[in-house]
């Protein structure tokens, strides 16, 4: 079976059998999104809670593995459990839809034992490679092979803006990933034949190798017909309900409002259904490429008998219409925006749009008659001890001086001039831009840097020179330093301070006010987690409408910005002219991104 043959085969044997497929990729997804993730997520805070570990980041690795083996050991246990659990989501999928298609009649409790077993047979080495494997495959099949286990599972966006400044290492990234994607692409076999062929790792990989060493381009063709079928159809249903809506909410406004709770719902369905779509058929071309022979009869794509076909398409519109009630409820709040508080709008570094050099004050001037909630900026201490308003380590990027804020005194530093979007000013003290918001009775987010080389008395300097002000202001406090957090808390309690989570691994354990996330793997679970604990959260960097929309829908408590103007506008037309139509869009938008 070749190309477009072997494509048509696989769609055509989803269709006859939908019913089954569909009840399938649901109650994988349940379980493992109901169950195992709390499950997973609860152990994880387990583990932090008794070792005393406040949070997990790259920040703190070193501090975990010199002070908190024991407890790295049993993350490191856990992150073995949920790879196992990957492959048993994956061996349950390939042995339901093996069995589907070719109608071994196993029940779904069977082909649960079986994925089971398989499991529990997968040597040490197998499983070994089954991980580098799926990390290696994992960014280009996520389409195919996702997993609620690996949500977070992302590079934050934050990351990818620094490597784009670097055009060598973006470069060399670049060649990287075709070359891996081309491995993937020549190892795609290897999942289908540890499972279902039972073979080791080694020999599905030299496997796959061989089969696929002049079947490369078909392959390819292969996914990506299947990924532009499952594109267009999502994005022609989403556009054709979206403007439905739109004709809707000219109308009277319970006319808008329950026909934008019936077309959520269609949407649901819609994708859900995509989804589901995609992943049998993506797993059938594996298949019937796997075992060509047993495929060859037009027997395979035959309709059932009417009676099972019927029971099992019954199945699965009850398994959806079960999904759908829960989905009614949750669309009429949403759409009432019942769940939703105006966040508090933050710039970035005190520019708005590039209207000025960031952390300086003609441009704090500037952004505050925009009228922003606050201000976020950044402090360095210098090597007087004192404090100046600097985000980078070293000034040569705005200054053009190869020196770092601590080896050089607030006197020499606030004599410098920094340049940026086209304009210029002088670098400020923290006492001259603290006085100026005042003066523009502007409130401010103070993040506080930290080096190696900062003084031992650094924070309680801090503390005494400025709690009284801040508290007066009514300011807050973030950093990315634990200590600055918990010194904070012990030494002025009464200030606002936000812990700076780059990646959100799993929910900290911290007396913080408030946790400032990177919007990249900020969910909705996050937040929630942290209401419920009474604490807040902040999102940044956001800059694009989108993302902006996404996060107003999160119900975060602020939004970072370098672009205040728009998302203030974002905001309004969101509260103050609230349309389903693009609420609708808005939704299209989050179920994809569940589903990537």
């Amino acid at each position: 079976m070749k190309g477009n043959k072997l494509l048509r085969r696989s769609i055509r044997t989803f269709f006859n059998n939908w019913g089954a497929y569909v009840s399938l990729v649901i109650i994988i997804n349940l379980l493992l999104g109901i169950v195992v993730v709390p499950i997973m997520q609860y152990v994880t805070g387990l583990i932090l809670q008794i070792n005393r570990i406040p949070y997990l980041s790259y920040t703190n690795a070193v501090w975990l593995l010199t002070q908190k083996p024991l407890a790295v050991v049993e993350l490191f246990i856990l992150l073995l459990v949920i790879f196992a659990l990957v492959f048993w989501q994956f061996a349950f999928l390939l042995y339901g839809i093996n069995n589907i298609a070719l109608k071994q009649n196993m029940s779904l409790w069977e082909v649960f034992k079986n994925a089971i077993h398989d499991m529990r047979r997968l040597r040490l080495g197998s499983f070994l490679f089954f991980i580098g494997y799926f990390i290696l495959v994992l960014p280009f099949s996520v389409a195919y092979l996702n997993s609620p286990l690996l949500s977070k599972a992302t590079i934050p966006t934050f990351i990818l803006d620094d490597l784009e400044k670097k055009p060598l290492i973006a470069i060399l990234i670049t060649v990287l990933g075709i070359a891996i994607f081309y491995l993937s692409i020549r190892l795609i076999q290897v999942l289908p034949m540890m499972i279902i062929h039972h073979q080791r790792g080694l020999e599905a990989a030299k496997n796959s190798w061989q089969l696929t060493r002049h079947n490369t381009w078909q392959y390819l063709w292969r996914i990506f017909v299947l990924g532009l079928i499952s594109l267009a159809s999502t994005t022609i249903v989403s556009y054709l309900l979206y403007f439905l809506q739109t004709y809707l909410d000219s109308q009277a406004k319970l006319i808008g409002f329950v026909g934008a709770i019936t077309n959520m719902g269609l949407l649901t369905v819609w994708q859900r259904l995509v989804a589901s779509f995609s992943v049998v058929v993506f797993m059938l071309i594996l298949l019937m490429v796997l075992d060509e022979s047993k495929w060859h009869t037009e027997s395979v794509v035959t309709r059932l008998p009417r009676k099972r076909r019927i029971g099992r398409r019954l199945m699965g519109a009850v398994l959806i219409g079960l999904f759908l009630i829960g989905d009614v409820t949750f669309n009429a709040v949403y759409l009432q925006g019942a769940l939703l508080s105006r966040p508090a709008t933050i710039s970035h570094r005190g520019v708005n749009d590039g209207n000025g050099v960031q952390n300086t004050i003609p441009a704090l001037n500037r952004t505050s008659k925009d009228k922003p909630d606050y201000v976020e900026m950044d402090l360095h201490e210098t090597k007087d001890h004192q404090f100046v308003v600097m985000h980078d380590e070293n000034l040569s990027n705005l200054a053009g001086v190869n020196k770092a804020p601590y080896q050089m005194t607030l006197s020499q530093m606030t004599k410098l001039k920094v340049h940026e979007n086209g304009h210029t000013a002088h670098i400020a003290s923290f006492d001259q831009y603290l006085k100026a918001a005042e003066r523009d009775h502007q409130k401010l987010l103070v993040e506080i840097k930290t080096t190696s080389h900062d003084s031992p008395d650094m924070l309680k300097l801090f503390v005494k020179r400025y709690e009284t002000r801040l508290l007066s202001d009514h300011d807050h406090i973030h950093s990315l330093d634990y200590d600055v957090i918990s010194g904070l808390k012990k030494q002025a309690p009464k200030l606002f301070v936000s812990y700076i989570l780059p990646y959100n691994f799993s929910f900290p354990q911290t007396k913080a006010n408030a946790y400032t996330m990177e919007e990249t793997t900020l969910n909705d679970q996050f937040v929630n987690e942290a209401h419920f604990r009474r604490q807040q959260v902040y999102a940044w960097t956001v800059d694009d409408e989108p993302d902006m929309t996404k996060m107003l829908f999160l119900n975060v408590d602020g939004i970072i910005t370098d672009n205040l103007t728009q998302l203030k506008g974002t905001i309004k037309s969101t509260f103050d002219h609230p349309s389903y139509a693009q609420r609708l869009l808005i939704y299209s938008n989050e179920l994809q991104d569940e589903q990537k």
